[in-house]
Parts: structure tokens; sequence; C-alpha cells
């Protein structure tokens, strides 16, 4: 076998490498263009003296910047120091902190340590002293509490000669600030880290700057939730609603007969009987998961909102309880019937069992998409669950727009909080007249709903951040006052979007999620901070790259799945030494584990690695994101186990057959998608895997001969659609006793789409001979 040199290697990549620029839209929003490129670094005169410092870049935009003259550089004798007045953070947190259960200003440093280290590399000693010197980060409180904009969230950042000083209210708004430094620092210079001198003074124009997950229609591991969160809140996002139970999209019992089979998600899991049987065998959380996972959020200045969603979208418990669905085939199987009894009190057995699990002030109980010939009867339930909630928990509820679908003589209790989110089921200017408070996530502008082609897939982020606002409820007529508040409506509580899954589990993938997340974060949260009251507004054009290399640089982040590479090549194993040693020059070398041994074999590939089905070869990464392509030569021996594994990673797998057919699979989120190509035994086959944004192809032999599909099963598609897969790159086969028997040849992994040409020259240059 020829050895693959990286020469060689840079040769194969530059043959496909296919740039696709996207074409800039021009601005219409009015905002001043400014040069960003050196606002971390000080302008000079031409004698050398430095100029004011401009506004430095982060997101959301600071409120006031007065800039100073110089630089101040983090360095290894920086110290994050705590006031001791303050270390615990709590005297004042409980009398101004919206939290119900704030952090201390010592959790949050513990954090930010962690935090810098990942960056910068500099290990960073964490301190209680009421002395900071000018390499210093000073953490305090103390800041006025009577001024209304910094109360409860703002803050106070000095950068200067004498150090860095962080000041606020509430240890939350302290928090902040140290992500605004920390963004600060992830756009400086990266060989001095070095950060321009001045002060700001920075507050959010909204209290409440929200993202709802739909976690109950894709099984969701709480890791996944927890990194929405980390996520989210370097955007200083303050609140998550987490979306508990729900199925899909459902019309009626006659035109879905089968409605008790469909999959459906409740995703709290009691140690009560009664209840427990409610919760998915899949992924469901444990009171005990619940507390550390609000006690992970308060590190992060988020506060949780739950949401159990009565008395529609709650298949869970009419597929467990057909006789409290609606008795009538002409409504859909997911209704609960108000009007039975046992149902009544069913709903408040629910929140009595799980409502004492969060410590939120709010919780949801969703009220939407409900039998709008029951309108009244709705009504009466939504008030009866505010007077149950309000008198048990002292809580007060939340609830969907949903009052013009639900039409009735009972009015709704202006004391239940309103989440606006489509104009045919709520007004929201009609409800702030009336006295509710409304939370802004008006679809389609607040809603992402990967692949579902009724919403938007990825979020405009230039049409949200050059048009939208949390006063704008209506994006295309943003001047109508019947159709949009007034910015300082003080019943407007804010605003943000929602990541909703509908219809579409099977579609996308965990990591397609986050992916879609994060490229949504940025815009909505300079709008809820700042918006348009920003002096330093600047066009989109230029404010998207810096948001994307922020974005993308999150510490504590794993979902992005884009490993770091020196070249298009991300790893390049082909065994011709006897090791597993990565040609791609960055070092990804992989381990033979449990027996993976490489012999000399000849037929034209030299050494290979002989697998069995106890052995594999490990990387040291774990799954990579599209654009990727992922390429190999296999022999398999004639005899395989069931669900023999090719590749597998913690986001799935690659099988080699499954348990019904030999072709290889997919496997990923719980779902299979089989491709209809076989490997023949004892025969080397090449077998390669691309993904380019749009698609999944699958190569035979360098020659495409797949593309990988699903099933869409809502009732106005009904057809396969293309699938984009996350490529799992942990284990050349598998830790569980399940690989591929067989042989394995020139192992490669490119970080970009890879197409039928380049794909045969790849092939020829990992082997001298072809089948």
């Amino acid at each position: 076998m020829r050895r693959v040199s990286v020469s060689i290697l840079a040769a194969i990549a530059a043959i496909g490498v296919v740039n696709v620029m996207a074409t800039p839209v021009p601005s219409n929003s009015g905002y001043t263009s400014v040069d960003v490129s050196s606002q971390n670094s000080p302008s000079k005169t031409s004698s050398g003296d430095c100029k004011i410092q401009p506004t430095p870049f982060v997101i959301p935009s600071l409120q006031q910047w007065d800039g100073g003259k110089g630089e101040w550089k983090i360095s290894k004798s920086t110290r994050l120091v705590i006031d001791p007045k303050y270390a615990k953070g709590i005297s004042l947190d409980s009398e101004h902190s919206v939290m119900v259960n704030p952090s201390t200003l010592q959790d949050y440093a513990a954090m930010f340590k962690a935090e810098i280290k990942e960056v910068t590399g500099l290990d960073v000693t964490v301190v209680v002293d009421s002395n900071s010197g000018k390499d210093d980060i000073f953490l305090t409180l103390g800041a006025d509490a009577k001024d209304a904009s910094l109360n409860h969230e703002g803050y106070l950042l000095d950068i200067g000669k004498k150090g860095v000083t962080i000041q606020a209210v509430t240890s939350r708004g302290a928090f902040w600030g140290t992500r605004t430094l920390l963004q600060m620092l992830i756009l400086a210079n990266e060989n001095d880290f070095a950060l321009p001198q001045g002060s700001a003074r920075d507050y959010p124009n909204y209290n409440e700057r929200l993202t709802m997950h739909d976690i109950a229609r894709k099984p969701v591991p709480l890791s996944d939730i927890k990194e929405y969160a980390t996520m989210t809140s370097f955007f200083k996002y303050n609140t998550q609603q987490l979306h508990f139970n729900d199925n899909p999209g459902m019309q009626t019992k006659n035109l879905m007969p089968d409605w008790q089979t469909k999959y459906s998600g409740f995703r709290l899991k009691s140690d009560n009987e009664e209840f427990a049987k409610y919760a998915n065998a899949d992924v469901s959380y444990t009171k005990q998961e619940m507390r550390e996972y609000q006690d992970f959020l308060k590190t992060r200045g988020v506060d949780l909102i739950p949401e159990i969603d009565l008395p529609a979208h709650s298949l869970a418990f009419t597929k467990i309880h057909p006789e409290w669905s609606i008795q009538s085939d002409t409504v859909r199987g997911d209704w609960l019937d108000l009007g039975n009894p046992e149902v009544q009190q069913f709903t408040k057995d629910l929140w009595a069992e799980f409502g004492g699990w969060f410590d939120a002030k709010h919780l949801s109980i969703g009220a939407d998409e409900y039998d709008a010939t029951k309108g009244d009867m709705a009504r009466a339930f939504v008030n009866d669950m505010h007077d149950f909630i309000a008198a048990k928990f002292n809580k007060t509820v939340r609830m969907w727009g949903s009052d013009k679908q639900l039409p009735g003589k009972l009015d709704i209790d202006t004391d239940i909080q309103t989440v606006h989110w489509d104009w045919t089921y709520s007004n929201p200017i009609e409800l702030m007249q009336r006295g509710h408070k409304v939370t802004n996530l008006n679809a389609p502008d607040c809603y992402l709903v990967p692949r579902s082609q009724s919403y938007e897939d990825f979020i405009d982020e230039q049409k949200v951040y050059e048009l939208w606002e949390p006063w704008v409820f209506d994006i295309l007529d943003r001047a109508n006052a019947s159709r949009n508040a007034r910015p300082d409506e003080p019943l407007l509580t804010g605003g943000g979007f929602a990541n909703w899954i509908d219809f579409l589990s099977e579609s996308v993938t965990r990591v397609e999620v986050y992916d879609r997340l994060s490229k949504a974060a940025g815009a909505y949260a300079e709008k809820l901070w700042t918006g348009a009251k920003n002096p330093d507004n600047i066009a989109y054009e230029q404010w998207a790259p810096l948001a994307k290399k922020l974005r993308e640089n999150i510490p504590g982040i794993t979902l992005d799945r884009r490993p770091e590479s020196k070249g298009q090549f991300l790893i390049s194993y082909d065994f011709e030494d006897g090791s597993v040693k990565d040609d791609s020059g960055n070092n990804y070398d992989g381990k033979l584990s449990n027996g993976a041994k490489v012999v000399d074999i000849g037929e034209g590939h030299g050494k290979a690695v002989q697998l069995t089905a106890d052995s594999f070869i490990t990387t040291p990464l774990e799954s990579i994101r599209y654009p990727y392509a992922i390429g190999m030569w296999v022999k398999p021996n004639g005899d395989q186990k069931a669900d023999a594994v090719l590749l597998e990673s913690g986001d799935g797998k690659v099988l080699i057959s499954n348990s019904t057919s030999p072709t290889i699979t997919f496997e990923q989120d719980g779902n299979r998608y089989n491709t209809q190509i076989v490997l023949p035994p004892n025969t080397w086959s090449h077998i390669a895997f691309s993904a380019d944004g749009t698609k999944t192809s699958v190569f035979y032999n360098m020659r495409r001969q797949a593309i990988v599909n699903y099933f869409n099963p809502r009732w106005d598609q009904l057809r396969n659609e293309t699938m984009l897969l996350t490529g799992p790159i942990n284990t050349i086969g598998s830790k569980s006793g399940n690989s591929v028997d067989g042989l394995i040849d020139g192992f490669f992994v490119l970080n970009r789409a890879s197409y039928g040409g380049e794909m045969a020259f790849l092939g020829k240059h990992y082997a001298n001979a072809l089948p």
C-alpha cells in the first residue's frame, strides 16, 4: 500500500475545494456602519499617542461606554478577587434580585476561572480579599440599588491601569459583567489578550430574555439542555422554559385511528407509581436530576420555567387513559375532556406532584390549541389552575396565548401571564390593554422548527438583527400601533425565541438542533438587552462574523462537534508504520484497543487493522457535524453479529447491517436510517459518507449510491426527505463488544463535504488495487 504523505493529502484536498460564498444582503436598517476591526486594540496617532478606545464589540452591545486611552492585559499573575463584604452575594440579592434562587459571587467566580483558562490558557487564582492589584479582576456588589437601570441585572465595568472591577447591585448583575469580559477576551489578540481601557454602564432593556425548548417530542439528554443554558447565558439570556410533555401534531381520531400508538413525551419521572407510568422510557428526568439541573442553572444566571401543557398536547396521558379523551371521533385524541371530573382532579394531582420540584416563580400550564367549542370550559380550567397553583405553591401561572381560539364570556384572570405566539390565537396588544403581562414569542419571527416546512428551519439572523424588537409583534407592519406595543410598555416583559420539534424528531439530530440554536441566539440577545437604543449599531455584515467567532468559542460547549484542524483533513490513518498514527498533521492519533492489531495482508493494501467483535480503534474525537466526509476500506468476514458496528460515538452509530437487513444503516437519537447498500463478505469494499448541509450521501466503491432519507409523517407531506446526519468518529468498531469482524484500512475524515470524482481519487491513493 502506498504511504499517504502529507503532501499527497494536500494535493487530494486541493482538487475538492468548494468555496461557497454567501451574497450579502444590503442593509436597509439605517444603522451607521463603523470599522470594528480594531475595536479591541488602541488606535494611535502618528506621534504614537493613544486615541480614546472605541466601544468594544460584545453581544449584547454595551448600553454605555466611556473609552480610556490604553490597554489592560490579563497575565499569569491575574487573580479573581471577591469582595469579602459580598462573597456570598445574598444580602442584596434577597431584596432586589428577580431570581428565586440566586447564586453567589464565589460560585460565579469559580466558573469564570475555568472559562478564562479555556479561552486564554491562564490558570488564574480565586481569592476573597478586600484589596486587588493592577493585574486583578475585582468582583463586588454595592452599586446603587436605587438606580432603576442597574437594579436588578445591571453592572458597572471598569478596565483601567489599576485593574478590572465589576460592580453590581445583585450577584447576577455581576455575572453578566463577567460575560462581557469573557467575550472581550475571546475577541482579543490571542498573543497577549489585551483589552481596551474604559468604563461601561450596562443593563437590559427587558427583564425577561427567554428561550423555550421542546424536549417532549425528541428525547434530549440533560447534558444537552445544560449546554443550551451555557450557550444562552453567554449572551445574557436569563430565562429557560422547558416544554415537558407533548406529541406529534394530530388532526382527528377518525383521520388518525391509530392515535394511541403515536409517540408521546412526558419527561418527568416520579418515584410515585401513580405518576411514574407516564414518564418516557427513553429519556426522562428524576426529581434529583431536576434539583441538580436547577443548581446548575443558577450558576449561569438562569431561571427555569417548567411547562406541563394541558388540556391539549396530552397524549402521554390519554393513551393510558383513553376514557379521559373527548369521546368524539371528530376531535383530537390528545385532548383531555375537561367535562370529566376525573380529568379535573388529575390535572391538579399532576401539578401537586411536580410543581414542588421547581424553584420557579412561574409555572406554565400551556393551555393552547384546545377544542374551540369548549371555550368557557377551557377558560374556567385556566382560572381554576391559577387559583390552585397560587394557593398550593404561591406561584403564578403562565399560558400560551389562546383566548381568541377559546371564545367565551368568562374573563381569564389578569394575574395569568401570556406568552404570545400567534395572532390567530391571541391579540397581544389587547391582552396588555386588559392588564395581562405579555412575553413576545410571535411566530414565525421567534419560532425555530427544524425542517418543518411550516416555520423557519434556521432563524433568519439578519432579519432579526435589522427588523425585530421585543415590542414588534408584526415585523411586516412595524409602524402599526394596533399590531405592535410601545417599546416602554410596562406590561411587555420581554421575549426571545422558541425551539419546537413538532412532527419531526427523526428529521434532525441533537447536534443539528444545537447548531440552529446557537445561530439564533446572538441576534435576539442583542435586541432583548440593547436593541434599537444602541448608539453604536453596526451593519449586519460587520456584526455577523464577530458573532460567529463568539458562538464558536463559547467555553464549556461540546455540541458544536467541529474539531479543530490545521487543514481540510481532520484524520488520516493508513497503518503502514504498524500504528494508528494520524498523518493529517493534527496529531489525532488513534489507539488499538481490546485486541485490535495491525497485520500485513498484502492484497494491494499493505498493512491494515484486524478487528474482531470485541476489538476496536479509539480516536480522540467524538463526532463531526456537517460539512464532512468520512471514508475507509472494509473487508468484513462472512459471519457478523446482528447490528455489527462500523463507526460509533455518543451521537450515534454506523452499522454494517441491522437486525432485519444486511444493509449499511445509520443510527442516531434512537432512529435508524437504512441505506440499501450491502457490503459483500470476504471482499474489499470502499465505503464513505459525506454531509454537505442538506443531505448525507453514501459512496460505495467510490461512487455515490444512496442519499439517506427519513419518512416525513406529517399529513401534508407523507414523503421521503433527505437527512443530515452527524458523523460518529469516536471508535472504529464498538466498545460494547459488537464491532464489525474483519479488516479496516485507509480511514480518513475531511472537515468538508466530498463528491464523486474526489472520492475515487481518495480511495485509489489509500490502496494500490481496487476490488
